[in-house]
């Protein structure tokens, strides 16, 4: 399935539609064909659902989304969050132990086992077919919307401002979080780097080999933020388990701020490349290489 542009849009707002419709469907699909593990169609389905809102920051505000924009895709995708949210506190805990000591592993299993019932709970708590059905009917309802849709721009004015806005935030964020070592402002600066690996995928086709060499290191740099931030949330949720001994708490805390020191550092290290280039600067950059592409379909047509 195609989240990218393609020559034969007719237009950039014949381009947001199909994809935004496309991601849709394939979450429907995704719902409708489950099978048994229902966790891992309530990660494909939120996915989906942060793809188009990429798509619909990459083309703000020249976007009219006639009540389907991206509020109604970020509440479609907030309540499936939980379940998979405990899944990955148990799979970031597990992961954090490769770097422990059998001594170290036998101290930390009360946060393993607080863990394992905080997950029993949220799963006891939310009734998965239920979020799902609700999730289904919701992003049926998307579809006339995304029908309607309309962009005040077309060619690379429908995508400039978005891109060159969520990149300049990227740029200030990452500056935030190493100047600050927050883990709040490393979150945000995950956020805004997952948005750009989305968008150099979006333009790909404008230069494809640079391109997907870049989305390769907003990849790399979304996972390794990704990890800081769960491991970040590992944290938070260790501290308000009342039945995890505070000895436990404190051993958990000073290995997870080893670990995030080690992923901080590569994060640096690649947000350096990858926000080499001023905003300005990329956003004409990718104007001459989207007006190349437009020629290359002419001469094909």
């Amino acid at each position: 399935m195609a989240y990218r542009i393609r020559h034969k849009d007719r237009s950039a707002g014949a381009a947001v539609r199909r994809i935004a419709r496309q991601q849709v469907e394939a979450a429907l699909a995704c719902i409708d064909g489950t099978t048994g593990d229902a966790g891992r169609t309530l990660h494909e389905v939120r996915k989906r659902c942060k793809k188009i809102r990429a798509l619909l920051r990459l083309v703000h505000p020249g976007l009219d989304a006639d009540g389907a924009g991206n509020a109604a895709f970020r509440a479609i995708a907030a309540p499936l969050g939980p379940r998979r949210d405990a899944d990955v506190l148990l799979e970031t805990f597990d992961d954090l132990l490769t770097d422990c000591s059998a001594p170290e592993v036998a101290a930390l299993a009360p946060v393993r086992a607080a863990l394992g019932r905080h997950r029993e709970t949220i799963r006891a708590r939310d009734d998965t077919d239920i979020l799902l059905r609700e999730a289904r009917d919701a992003l049926a309802a998307t579809l006339p919307h995304i029908a309607r849709w309309t962009l005040e721009n077309d060619g690379f004015a429908a995508y400039s401002q978005g891109l060159e806005a969520r990149y300049r935030r990227g740029r200030r964020t990452m500056r935030e979080a190493c100047r600050s070592g927050d883990a709040e402002a490393f979150h945000r600066w995950r956020k805004c780097s997952k948005d750009l690996a989305f968008h150099l995928r979006l333009l790909g086709p404008i230069w494809p080999g640079p391109m997907r060499a870049q989305r390769t290191c907003a990849d790399a740099l979304g996972d390794t933020l990704g990890r800081h931030h769960d491991l970040a949330v590992l944290a938070a949720q260790a501290g308000r388990m009342s039945d995890i001994p505070a000895q436990a708490v404190e051993a958990l805390v000073a290995h997870i701020g080893a670990r995030q020191r080690a992923l901080a550092q590569a994060a640096n290290a690649l947000g350096a490349r990858l926000y080499a280039e001023p905003p300005r600067a990329l956003a004409k950059s990718w104007r001459r290489r989207y007006a190349a592409w437009g020629r290359e379909r002419d001469c094909k047509g």
